[in-house]
Formats: C-alpha cells, structure tokens, sequence
C-alpha cells in the first residue's frame, strides 16, 4: 500500500513573468495578453480516496479542472490524471500540460468583407475555429459539439459576401508566450492583425496541449473528450498506441470537411499542406467516409512511425496507414522544388557573411539536412503555391477549404526551447512566409476572395535553465509504481505520460490494490523521489499538484460550480 501522504504547499496557479518591453508590446491593438502573477493557494495531498476531489479542487484553478475534464475520452485516456507544477516539468521539453504557458495561443481571422477588424477579449478556444468556418461558408450542415461560431467577428450575412477559399493555416508550437518571448518576430503578423479579427484570449481549451488532440479540435469543433484523441496515444482495444495507428476513423465525430465536402457532392476542394497525420485531423477523414472522395494530402512520415510524430521520411509522401484514404499529389517531389528549397539552406548559411554550413553555431548537416532549420517553412509554401495553381483551390464559385500546418517553429523548440534565440529566427522566417501566403492569396485567388485563420495548436516549453524549472522521467513514475503496486502476475504500468498514466487495472486488482491507491501514490511522491540529475530544491514537498483518478475528474465539486 502507498506511504502515508505528507502535507505541503500546491503551488497550483503560478503564471509566466512578463518582462517590460512585453508589456510595452501588449499596449497595441495586436495584443496577446499573458495573466499576471499572482500568489499560489494553499493546499493538503490527500490520504484517502474520498479526500481526492476536495483535495484536487483546493490545489487547481477552475480554469485547470475544465481544462482536464475536456481532455478525457473515458475509454481512451489514462486511468490517472497527473498535473506537475509548472516548476516540475517532464524531459524532453514537453508542451504537454494544462498551465496558460502552453494554453495560451494567437487566433486571428482575416477576411475582407466577412470579417469585422478589431481586438475581441472574449473567450475562444480551437474548439470555435470549425463553426466559424461554417458560419462563414453559410453552411448549416455542420453542428460543433463543444465549440461556438465566433459571430461577433463576422459582419451581418447581409452585409458579408462568400469567399472562394477559406484557409486555416497554424504556427505549430507557436502559442503567446513565444509570441511575448520574441515581440520583434512577427510584424507582419502584427500589422495583418490590425486588419483583422484578433482574439486576446484565446486557448487551446483541453489538456494535454498537444498537436494531435488539438488538430481533431480544430477540424470537429470538439474537445477529446467528445472526439476521442485525448493524446499522442490512446487505449484502443486494451493496447495503448498511436490514435492513428488504423487510420483517419479513429476520430469519433466528422469535421467540418467531411460534412461541408459530402453535402456538397464532393465538388469543393479539400486539402492539407503539412508534414504530420495528426494534422490530417483538422481536415477531414478522407474516403474514409461513405461517399467521400480521397481529400488531397501532403505529409512527410516514414512508414514505420506508425503515424506518430516522425516528419523526417526523405520524400513528401503519405505513411501506408493514410494513403488508402487520401489523394497525394506527386508533383510535391518536382525537383525544382527541392532545389529551391536547397537554395534557402544556402541563403541561411550565408545570412552571417560567411558561407560555411553552418546557422549560427549549428552545422546545418546534423539538421536534417537543413529540414529543422527556419529554411523549412519556405518549402511548404512551394508547396501551398503548387497545390493552389495545380488544384484551382478558389477558382470557382463553390468554397473551397485549405489546411496548412508550418511545423518548423515546433520542431525547434523541441531542440532549443523558447527561449533560445534559434527561436527568433524561425518566428522570422515564419513571418516572411505569411507575408508571401497573403500575397500568393491575392495573386492566384483574387483579392477579397478569401478568409484566412492563423492560430497555433499548442504553446513551447520554456528552457529549465532560464526558468528554474526541475526535471522528472515520466518512465520514473512508472517504475515507482510497479515497485509498490505490481505482481508476478504482470506489469501494472501500460504507458506514462506527461499528464496522464494508463493501467491494467485487472492486475492492479490480482494486487489488491485501485486506481485510486495508485493515485495517491503518485500524491504523495517528494521532489526527492522524481527529479533527476540535479540538486533538489524543497526536496520534501510533494511533487506534484494533483494526481486523480480520471473517472473522478467529473464529479469534482469545483467543475460543478463553474462552466463546463
């Protein structure tokens, strides 16, 4: 059974400093606004199962509890939700959590004629991105389980007319805290919000912030827990696996594109510019669809990633998983596109005077090849320009819907965090890339043809070292549990992950033990026992804010108090 819990501070609502020259920049009507600091409450880990929802609710901001209880597929999630603070972050400078640093994100909409310019402080979420669109294209075949048609952004249908093309492009990673990180590396972005519909306080909405639940949110209007990709894995017939694994039905709801392309008798073009199957989630199902056709989709993923989150095959291909259900249009592969691109590697090297492969202190070769250089995002707007020209995306009276992810900014900060300066360049290039999009908008659809939405899927860790951050292995976690709670009769433990752990709960049983006395272990785990490789502050203190079974998460008395 699990040790007696201790006792300790929860410091459940810390908040990112600003510093001045940020606050400076959020005077402007392109705000994007970051809560201020505030003092952490008070709170008692639990000792008992029947402590754990009064427990949780002292320790989380409501905000938090909503956040998570969007975030749970009853069949498909982790048996236990676990929230480390935000001073306690897992390895490999994960995204994944419920905190505004990585909620938090852009969400423009650009659209002379349909959109009403302004700064709106309401709330939105991804989960309002499919209904507007639908509102926009006057489509009423569509009904977003979760989110809300942003109408007060859109002129009166009186006044407004209909696009040709409504593009959905994301700044994958791309979430306000980087955005405030590196104010000076995005002006086009800026000056196009002044024409534009900007929401100010707008978030992902459900954790984990990740790119595959939040894709599926933005295509179904949908949190996970009502499509069902509650995270890069998920449990599908008593295994834990990549939600993908079978292909595009693991969604439980139809997007946008399925219901707006099969009412529409296939006529309007459907496609994807990305690098991932995840992003496929915001698109469509494909052919997948009784009486769907084969939407048109570009990714990169090796064969053997099982479509998880591997962009790095040599070709822009589809895996074997996504190509029954998806056009993939070859011409993606012309040379001449790769040649260009192999000159944007060139223009990288020589951007310091000096041609000597390198950007800035890192050898472009160990990049991939330059695939994980700013230098990226570039190609893909080769690739958005040919899809245009070669497709006739906007060349005709029936809408049609465009998705692009730019997966080169998450890609850095993978490597670099937020806070490196490698980050800086890639917002630059990034930007560049959206001043070229608009222009190739108006040139090859027509000026005032068009809506766009720009947003991010999720926020960027920050870097330990600027931030003070502690580290932990999720894979720790998982050996802790089997060393108290595990049997000769089978391993306890399916999978660990930043905020979630599956378990086999038969064997938990065959050890006489519950979902909840394994929550309460995790409960009461010190600093001591979980940070790696350093010397522990307050080693004493509990590590983490909360860990509570997950079919507890909606019958917590705080979530019944505030709207769901």
């Amino acid at each position: 059974m699990p040790r007696r819990a201790r006792s300790r501070s929860a410091p459940g609502r810390t908040r990112p400093r600003l510093a001045p020259v940020i606050v400076a920049t959020c005077l402007t009507a392109a705000c994007v606004a970051s809560p201020a600091a505030e003092e952490p409450p008070l709170g008692t880990v639990p000792t008992s199962a029947a402590e754990i929802p009064a427990a949780a609710c002292a320790a989380l901001d409501p905000t938090l509890v909503r956040r998570i209880y969007r975030g749970i597929d009853p069949e498909r999630s982790g048996e236990i939700q676990l929230i480390p603070p935000e001073g306690l972050q897992a390895g490999g400078l994960s995204h994944a959590s419920p905190f505004d640093t990585t909620q938090r994100i852009p969400l423009l909409i650009h659209g002379p004629g349909v959109v009403r310019p302004g700064t709106y402080d309401e709330p939105a979420t991804l989960a309002d991105v499919a209904p507007t669109a639908a509102r926009i294209l006057r489509f009423p075949g569509f009904h977003a389980p979760d989110g809300r048609p942003l109408t007060e952004a859109l002129l009166p249908a009186s006044e407004s007319r209909l696009p040709r093309l409504v593009v959905t492009v994301i700044w994958d990673s791309a979430g306000n805290d980087l955005l405030n990180r590196w104010p000076e590396g995005w002006p086009r972005l800026r000056e196009l919000a002044d024409d534009s519909a900007w929401f100010t306080n707008a978030a992902v909405g459900a954790t984990p912030s990740n790119t595959p639940p939040s894709h599926a949110t933005i295509g179904t209007g949908a949190f996970p827990m009502t499509h069902g990709i509650p995270d890069e894995f998920v449990r599908v017939d008593g295994r834990v696996e990549r939600p993908l694994h079978l292909g595009p039905d693991a969604l439980k709801v139809p997007t946008l594109g399925d219901r707006y392309d099969l009412a529409l008798g296939n006529r309007p073009e459907v496609g994807l510019v990305g690098s991932l199957s995840a992003h496929l989630l915001m698109m469509s199902r494909g052919s997948f669809v009784p009486g769907a056709d084969r939407d048109l989709a570009v990714t990169r993923e090796p064969n053997s990633t099982a479509t998880g989150g591997d962009d790095t095959a040599p070709r822009w291909r589809l895996p074997g998983g996504m190509s029954s259900y998806y056009s993939f249009p070859e011409y993606v592969n012309d040379p001449a596109l790769a040649r260009r691109f192999l000159q944007r590697i060139d223009e990288l090297d020589r951007a310091d005077g000096q041609a000597d492969s390198r950007w800035r202190e890192h050898e472009i070769s160990s990049l991939l090849g330059g695939w994980e250089t700013p230098a990226r995002s570039a190609w893909q707007t080769d690739l958005v320009e040919a899809v245009i020209e070669r497709e006739g995306f906007g060349a005709d009276e029936v809408p049609d819907l465009l998705y692009v992810n730019y997966k080169m900014l998450d890609s850095l900060g993978h490597r670099y965090s937020a806070d490196g300066v490698e980050l800086l360049d890639g917002l630059r290039a990034q930007d560049q890339e959206l001043d070229r999009l608009v222009r190739l908008l108006d040139e090859l659809v027509g000026r005032g043809e068009w809506v766009m939405f720009l947003t991010a899927d999720h926020g960027m860790a920050r870097d330990p070292a600027v931030t003070g951050a502690e580290r932990y292995e999720a894979s720790q976690l998982a050996t802790s549990i089997e060393a108290t709670f595990g049997s000769p009769d089978g391993r306890v433990v399916q999978r660990t992950r930043p905020t979630q752990v599956w378990l086999d709960t038969d064997a938990l049983a065959r050890s006489g033990s519950t979902v909840a006395d394994v929550a309460l272990h995790l409960w009461s785990m010190t600093r001591a026992e979980v940070v790696t490789g350093e010397e522990v502050e307050r080693p004493d203190e509990a590590a983490f804010l909360a860990a509570i079974p997950s079919s507890m998460v909606r019958e917590l008395p705080c979530l019944r108090t505030t709207r769901p």
